[in-house]
């Protein structure tokens, strides 16, 4: 296929990463082209004549994200030659590369899973990547299991884990980036390969890079034995039970869905569904998305009301702050003011 012109295809990518920065700001469903051309330093008529539409311009979004995601992928990959336990160490520092792991970027990626299910475009592109993301990271982990000797491993399972605890990890840093970085994200995911593959992910863990800062003292516990604290534990049980409850509420016969309705909604059977109610398992964040967009506003904030609160109690500390230090500034104005008298 013949190249754009070369200014065509320079002011199409400074659209999409005006879009990306009004999407990060006023959300999928409030951005206009209007905020895209003011992001980008342009009339709005400048992008309507690169794109006809939002939707178009939204979808060429999508497909710019997801190639950057895929070639970041590939490289990391690519970088380390065909030992498994060294290209499972090149996914997780891709999926925490810098040019990826940005609150930016991850709130465009949990806009589009958001819309999915009502847009086949997005849908299919979205299911493709989860797809080739799950294979390609199922592969070298089978490999390690085959050629290191983990006898009983489930390749199957912990390829789900370790995709779901880094869908999890982006989340974090979507709701409250103080709490989370690339580095530590790394580190946790280390910790639950460590407890899978201790001869690869040992103390040094992947690529010999330290696993933990400081390891925690040795107990007979299984948490302990994982890379767990009581924390880390109590935590996610409240998260599941949290889960459950908004679910039940929404659900007959307390609620006004059927199991089986809202199963279809999200594209899982009624039996996933009814081990989120279980509080034995809980969705990926993809899935999340899904079950965000086919239910009420209130339930995310049902679900996640302790880190909004969080949140918000960290910014009203801030804004106190900034006002203690202005009232301290300006004091410090008055008694440099020259023509200041006492009284």
């Amino acid at each position: 296929m013949a190249r754009l012109n070369p200014v065509k295809e320079t002011r199409q990518r400074q659209l999409i990463d005006a879009t990306i920065r009004a999407i990060g700001t006023y959300g999928y469903a409030n951005t206009t082209l209007s905020h895209v051309a003011a992001a980008a330093g342009m009339s709005p008529g400048i992008v309507n004549f690169y794109f006809k539409s939002k939707e178009q311009l939204l979808a060429a979004t999508l497909e710019q994200i997801a190639d950057e995601y895929d070639a970041v992928r590939r490289e990391a990959i690519a970088a380390v030659g065909t030992d498994p336990a060294a290209v499972i160490e090149a996914t997780i520092e891709a999926d925490f590369h810098p040019a990826i792991f940005t609150r930016e970027k991850i709130a465009v990626w949990w806009a589009f899973w958001a819309e999915a299910p009502s847009r086949a475009g997005y849908q299919q592109l979205v299911a493709e990547l989860e797809t080739r993301y799950f294979d390609e990271t199922i592969v070298p982990i089978r490999q390690l299991i085959e050629q290191r000797g983990y006898r009983g491993a489930d390749p199957d399972a912990i390829a789900r884990g370790l995709n779901a605890m880094i869908d999890g990890l982006w989340f974090d840093l979507l709701i409250d980036p103080d709490a989370i970085s690339a580095e530590s994200a790394k580190r946790i995911c280390r910790t639950y390969l460590a407890a899978l593959f201790p001869r690869d992910f040992g103390a040094q863990g992947g690529a010999g890079k330290p696993l933990l800062d400081a390891m925690a003292p040795a107990t007979d516990t299984p948490e302990a034995a994982n890379g767990l604290t009581e924390t880390d534990v109590s935590g996610r049980a409240a998260h599941r039970k949290r889960l459950s409850a908004a679910l039940k509420r929404r659900l007959q016969p307390q609620g006004p869905l059927a199991v089986k309705d809202l199963a279809t909604a999200i594209g899982v059977t009624p039996d996933t569904v009814q081990n989120w109610i279980a509080e034995s398992t809980e969705p990926s964040s993809w899935l999340f998305g899904r079950l965000m967009a086919a239910l009420d506003p209130s339930f995310f904030v049902e679900l996640y009301g302790p880190h909004v609160e969080g949140l918000r109690r960290r910014f009203e500390e801030r804004l106190a702050a900034a006002k203690d230090a202005e009232q301290r500034d300006r004091a410090a104005l008055d008694l440099l003011d020259p023509t200041r008298r006492p009284v």
